[in-house]
Formats: structure tokens, C-alpha cells, sequence
């Protein structure tokens, strides 16, 4: 198979798909992204994540790079590029990127104007990594690592600046190389995963971080939206290690499995796995998009997800 990827006007094959050293997504990590996934070969909410683009932009003081209706074009070139690579009834993940452009090799000094870098591809959705954990859920390990701090930097903008991450996610599979990393913040409230937000239930109740220390995920408004529909009582809180230790079932939730069981948190057990909420919900979002979410994770599990490329990590996020 060969993968095309979408550079700065043209599509390519991947492995001719090169951007400077001296990009300034590079040198700053100032990558503006977002991910997204198909559902029947159509992208799922793209315009929740194209207007969290735009505002990820202006939020370090851009004007945007390109616009909405630009990135929605690129995105659905790139998948009609690739889409015969997959069979009619699975999906695709999709990864957009945008950087300000090549940037002076000496980072002190300015350099001219720069077009900015635009960057696409498409990707197997890793069921092999994950269609297990429908049934037997998802272990958490809780970081030393703490998430950055809002005061430093708004997680609602979603960039590539994601060390704090890679090094949660080393720590965490010193531990359980199978587990997610939970990261706590500064005051020990539970903020997201390196990948995806976090939610726990309680008393028929689903509790879930605050936007002040998370990334504010796409998938996270659609549990939210999908538990209003369904009459479960959704809290937005400060949560500690205790309320997750003492909860009935917990779910992690990100924009390629959906929602995946939390099977338990530093070797304490979730009373339920999967939970009857986390079950319904997970229903109600393959009713809203007419795909059966885990029937089509089992189908494909058998097949490498890294058949396109190198050994990627398989927690493709975007929350």
C-alpha cells in the first residue's frame, strides 16, 4: 500500500514527504493540530475541530495560518486519496498540522517571512491496540509527571508541545506497559491522559475534569452531549485520587476508539468493567453515527495498524 500525505499544496508519497530542520513547528514546537476520524468514510464533527484550529491559533496570538474551509479541503483530499486502501465498511484517522513555516536557522535571529507548512495524512485506526479493551478495559498509571499548569499554557489549544506526555507515558510503562498515563496537576486534582479525557461514575453520576486543566476534547462534548440525551447527570469538577479509587466505572474517551473502559487505576480495580454507563453510552454514540463502534474494532483487530509505516505509538490522540 502505498500512503499519500498532503504537504503544502501537494500529495505525496510518504516517504518523500520531508519538512525543513529549521521549520518553526520544529524549533518551538509550535504545531497546531488536530486529529480526526472517519465514521463510513465521512469525518466525524469536522467542524468542532476545525473552529478548536482556528481558536488553538489565535490563542498564541496568529491570525490563522489557513483557513476552515482550506483545512477541510485538505483533509478531504488527503483521505480520497487513500480511501481505496481501506475496505467499505472500516474507517481512517486523520491528522492535520500546521506550522508558521520555515523559520532562520539561528533561532535568535530573524529570518523573512515564511508561508506556513501544511501537513495531512491518513492512517489505519489501531484496533489491534485497543479492541481487547472494549471487554477487558484499560489500566491507568498515574504519573509523577503533572500536566503543565494553565497559567503557563491554556491546554484548550491543541499543539504538538507535548514532552510532559512522552515522558508520562515512559514512566507509566515502567509500571504496566498495557496502561494509559493519568496525569495529575500542580494541586493533585486529575487532569486527562496523554491522549484523551477521563471520565468516572458514580451513583448513576459521571464526573469528569474541569476545561480549566484539560484539553476541552471533541469526543468529551460528545459523551457529554450523548449523557444529556440518555438523562445521566454529568459533573464538571475538581476530582482527586480518592473520588477515582472509591468510583463505580471510568471510561477514557478520544476521537479514534470513542470511548474505552477503565479497567483500574494504579492496581486498584474499577468495581465495574465495562460499566453499565460507560456500555450505553458507547451504544448511543454507534447509534448516532450508524456504525457499530467495537464490532468493527474486532473485525480488523487482527491486522498490524503499523502496516503503513514504522512502529507508532497506537494511542492516536485527539481528544
Amino acid at each position: 500500500m502505498e500512503t499519500l500525505v498532503y504537504i503544502n499544496g501537494e500529495l505525496v508519497p510518504e516517504a518523500e514527504a520531508t519538512v525543513s530542520i529549521f521549520d518553526i513547528g520544529f524549533m518551538y514546537s509550535a504545531v497546531f493540530m488536530e486529529a480526526v476520524r472517519t465514521f463510513k468514510h465521512e469525518v466525524f464533527r469536522l467542524d468542532d475541530h476545525l473552529e478548536r484550529l482556528d481558536k488553538s491559533m489565535r490563542y498564541v496570538g496568529l491570525e490563522p495560518l489557513i483557513t476552515r474551509d482550506e483545512m477541510a479541503d485538505v483533509i478531504h483530499q488527503v483521505i480520497a486519496a487513500n480511501i481505496a486502501n481501506f475496505p467499505p465498511d472500516d474507517d481512517c484517522w486523520v491528522c492535520a498540522e500546521v506550522t508558521p513555516g520555515q523559520g532562520f536557522p539561528h533561532p535568535i535571529m530573524k529570518g523573512p517571512p515564511a508561508k506556513p507548512t501544511v501537513i495531512a495524512y491518513a492512517s489505519p485506526l489501531p484496533y489491534d491496540g485497543y479492541a481487547h479493551c472494549y471487554t477487558e478495559g484499560k489500566a491507568a498509571v498515574v504519573a509523577n509527571v503533572r500536566n503543565i499548569p494553565p497559567a503557563c499554557v491554556d491546554p484548550r489549544g491543541k499543539t504538538r508541545f507535548r514532552l510532559h506526555y512522552f515522558m508520562a507515558k515512559l514512566e507509566a510503562h515502567t509500571v504496566n506497559p498495557d496502561a494509559f498515563a493519568l496525569l495529575l496537576d500542580t494541586d493533585g486534582y486529575i487532569t486527562e491522559g496523554t491522549g484523551a479525557n477521563f471520565f468516572i461514575a458514580s451513583g448513576g453520576v459521571l464526573y469528569t475534569a474541569t476545561p480549566r486543566n484539560t484539553l476541552e476534547g471533541i469526543s468529551r462534548r460528545m459523551v457529554i452531549e450523548l449523557a444529556a440525551e440518555l438523562d445521566i447527570p454529568v459533573v464538571e469538577r475538581d476530582l482527586t485520587l480518592y473520588d477515582v479509587y472509591s468510583a463505580d466505572e471510568g471510561f477514557w474517551t478520544t476521537s479514534s476508539y470513542c470511548i474505552l473502559p477503565l479497567s483500574q487505576v494504579n492496581h486498584v480495580p474499577m468495581k465495574q468493567v465495562p460499566g453499565p454507563l460507560t456500555q450505553r453510552l458507547l451504544q448511543a454514540w454507534s447509534d448516532a453515527v450508524g456504525v457499530d463502534i467495537v464490532a468493527q474494532a474486532l473485525k480488523y483487530a487482527d491486522r498490524p495498524s503499523n502496516i503503513w509505516r514504522g512502529d507508532e505509538d497506537t494511542e492516536q490522540s485527539d481528544t
